[in-house]
C-alpha cells in the first residue's frame, strides 16, 4: 500500500494543497481556453455555464459550504477509532441518500429552475440548458461522497491524494471538451453535441472520487450503512443550519447575477464568468490552500483550549496569504489585458469580449486580497464553532451585492459621468455595451465590505492587541506591493516596442517578463524591509 506523505507544518501542508491547486487551476485555465477558442462569447457557452448553476448550488449549499465547514471539526475531536468508524458511516450514508432523493426531485423541477435562473433566454436556449442541467445533476452526488472523503483524509493530516483529485475532475471536464467542441482537433468530428460537456462534467465528478478511494481505504476505518442521527450527527446538522443559510445567500447571489447577465447582450453570461474563473486560481492556490491546512489545526487547537496555538496559527496563516495575494491582487490589474489575451484571445473569442473580460478581471482584482483571505477567516469561526456571524455577514453582502448590481448595471446603460469614467479608466471606448461591467464591480465592492466586517468582528473573539501588533508587518507587505506594480508597469511598455504583441507569444512574453521583474522587486523589497514570511523574517 502507498504511503501517503505526512508533515507537521502549516505551511507543508498549504504547500502540497498549494501545488495541487496549481495543477487544478492550469488545467482549468486549458479547459477556460478550449471553451472560448470553440464556442467564443456565444450563446452555446451561455447555456454551458447557465447549466451549471443548479447543480453547483446544491454542491456550494450543502458539501462545499456547509459539511466541510462542519465535518472536520467534529471529526477531530473524536478520540476512539469506533467512533470515528461510526460518524463516518453515518455520515456518508445520510447524505449520500439525501442528495439521491433531492437531485432527483432537482431533476423533475428542472424547467421551472431553469426559466428563473436565465429569463433572457429564448425557448430553444431553455430547453438545451434543462437537458445539460439534468445530466450535470450527477455531479452533486458524486462531488458530495468525493468531499466526504477529502476531508476524512485531511482530518488525518493526508492532503496529497486530496490536494490532487480536482485535477482529475478538470480532466474529466476536458475530455468532454475535446469530444464535443468542433474544430479543437483538426479533422476530427465531435462525438457528441453539446449535451457532450454535461457528460465532461459527470465523469469528471466520478474520477475525483474515484482517486481518492485507495488513500480513504487505507486509513483503515470501517464503513457500514448507517441511517441513524447519531449524536455527532446531529451536532453537525445543527451546526450546519445556519452555514447553509450564509452560503445560500452567496449561491443565490451567483443565480441572481446570472438571471441579470442573461438580459444583457449575447455573452454577457460568459464574459463574466470567464473572468470571475480567471480570478479564482489564486484564491485555490493560495487562500483555500492555506485556510484547508490551518483548519484542522485550528479545529483541535480550539476543542483542547489551546489558545495561543489557535491565534498562532491563524496569524501565521493570515500574513502568509497577505503576503502573497496583495501582490497578486496588483499583478491582475496591471497585467489584466496580457492575461485574457493568452488564455482566452483565440479562436471564436473576438477583441470586444477579450476586452470586456480583461475590464471584468481587472476589477476583479481590486478584491482579490479579501476573495483569497475570507476562507481563513471564515473557517477561524468554524473552528470556533459560530457558524452564525459568517451567515448574517454573508446575508448582509448578498443584500448590498444584489442592489449594487441592479445600481451599476442601470448606470452603464446610458451616456453618464459614472459610465464615461469607467470606460476611459478600463480602455472600453467604442464599445456600444459595457454593462457586465457592473456586475463585476458590484461582486468585488461587496466582497470586501463582507471581508472587513468579518475580520473586525473576529477581533473581538481573539487577541486583538497580538495582532494589532503586525500592523507595521502587514503595512510593508502593502508598501513592497505597491513598489512591485509600479515596476511592472513601468516594465510594459519598452516590451511592447521589443516584442511583437500581435502574437500570443508576444503578449505572453510581454506580461510574464514584466510580472517577473515586478515580482523581482517585490522580493528584494521585502527582504530589505526584512518582512518575509516564508522565511521568518518579520
Amino acid at each position: 500500500m502507498m504511503r501517503f506523505f505526512r508533515s507537521n507544518s502549516i505551511s507543508s501542508f498549504a504547500s502540497i494543497v498549494g501545488l495541487g491547486a496549481i495543477l487544478s487551476g492550469l488545467l482549468g485555465l486549458l479547459r477556460y481556453r478550449l471553451l472560448a477558442s470553440g464556442l467564443g462569447a456565444s450563446r452555446a457557452f451561455d447555456i454551458y455555464v447557465a447549466a451549471f448553476r443548479v447543480p453547483d448550488f446544491i454542491y456550494g449549499l450543502l458539501i462545499l459550504g456547509s459539511i466541510s465547514a462542519t465535518f472536520i471539526p467534529l471529526f477531530t475531536a473524536l478520540q476512539s477509532r469506533e467512533e470515528r468508524n461510526t460518524f463516518i458511516s453515518a455520515a456518508f450514508s445520510i447524505i449520500g441518500l439525501g442528495m439521491l432523493i433531492l437531485c432527483a426531485l432537482l431533476f423533475i423541477s428542472a424547467p421551472f429552475f431553469v426559466t428563473l435562473i436565465v429569463p433572457g433566454f429564448d425557448s430553444e436556449a431553455k430547453r438545451m440548458t434543462v437537458l445539460l442541467t439534468r445530466i450535470m445533476l450527477a455531479q452533486p452526488v458524486l462531488l458530495a461522497i468525493s468531499n466526504l472523503l477529502t476531508n476524512t483524509l485531511q482530518g488525518f493530516n493526508k492532503f496529497v491524494v486530496s490536494a490532487l483529485a480536482p485535477s482529475f475532475y478538470n480532466i474529466g471536464i476536458i475530455l468532454g471538451i475535446l469530444l464535443s467542441v468542433p474544430h479543437l482537433i483538426p479533422g476530427v468530428q465531435p462525438i457528441f453535441g453539446l449535451e457532450g460537456l454535461a457528460y465532461g462534467v459527470v465523469a469528471g465528478s466520478l474520477l475525483q472520487l474515484a482517486v481518492q478511494l485507495p488513500a480513504f481505504l487505507s486509513l483503515g476505518l470501517s464503513w457500514r450503512p448507517i441511517f441513524r442521527v447519531t449524536s455527532e450527527i446531529k451536532k453537525m446538522f445543527t451546526l450546519m443550519g445556519p452555514r447553509i443559510l450564509g452560503v445560500a445567500s452567496d449561491q443565490i447571489n451567483v443565480m441572481v447575477i446570472t438571471a441579470i447577465a442573461s438580459t444583457l447582450s449575447l455573452g454577457s453570461i460568459t464574459i463574466f464568468s470567464l473572468a470571475q474563473n480567471i480570478q479564482a486560481a489564486p484564491m485555490g492556490i493560495i487562500g483555500i490552500a492555506v485556510a484547508t491546512a490551518a483548519f484542522p489545526t485550528l479545529s483541535r487547537a480550539f476543542s483542547h483550549e489551546k489558545r495561543d496555538e489557535f491565534i498562532g496559527t491563524f496569524i501565521q496563516s493570515f500574513t502568509l496569504i497577505l503576503f502573497f495575494t496583495i501582490s497578486l491582487s496588483l499583478l491582475f490589474i496591471m497585467l489584466r489585458a496580457q492575461i485574457v489575451r493568452v488564455i482566452l484571445g483565440t479562436g471564436q473569442f473576438g477583441w470586444d469580449e477579450t476586452r470586456l473580460t480583461a475590464a471584468s478581471l481587472g476589477i476583479f482584482g481590486m478584491s482579490l486580497f479579501a476573495q483569497t483571505l475570507l476562507p481563513l477567516v471564515a473557517r477561524a469561526y468554524y473552528s470556533m464553532r459560530d457558524t452564525k456571524t459568517p451567515v448574517i455577514i454573508g446575508l448582509i453582502g448578498f443584500v448590498v451585492n444584489v442592489g449594487l448590481s441592479f445600481l451599476f448595471v442601470h448606470l452603464l446603460s446610458y451616456a453618464n459621468p459614472f459610465s464615461h469614467g469607467i470606460a476611459q479608466s478600463l480602455k472600453l471606448q467604442y464599445i456600444f455595451d459595457i454593462r457586465v461591467i457592473g456586475l463585476a464591480l458590484a461582486f468585488s465592492l461587496t466582497v470586501i465590505i463582507e471581508f472587513l466586517l468579518l475580520f473586525l468582528l473576529l477581533l473581538l473573539h481573539i487577541d486583538a492587541k497580538r495582532i494589532g501588533k503586525l500592523n507595521a508587518s502587514w503595512l510593508k507587505i502593502v508598501v513592497s506591493a505597491f513598489t512591485m506594480a509600479l515596476a511592472t508597469y513601468g516594465a510594459l511598455r519598452p516590451l511592447a516596442t521589443l516584442l511583437n504583441t500581435q502574437t500570443t507569444l508576444g503578449v505572453f512574453l510581454q506580461g510574464f517578463l514584466a510580472g517577473l521583474f515586478g515580482i523581482g522587486v517585490y522580493l528584494v523589497v521585502t527582504h530589505l524591509l526584512k518582512e518575509n514570511p516564508l522565511t521568518g523574517k518579520h
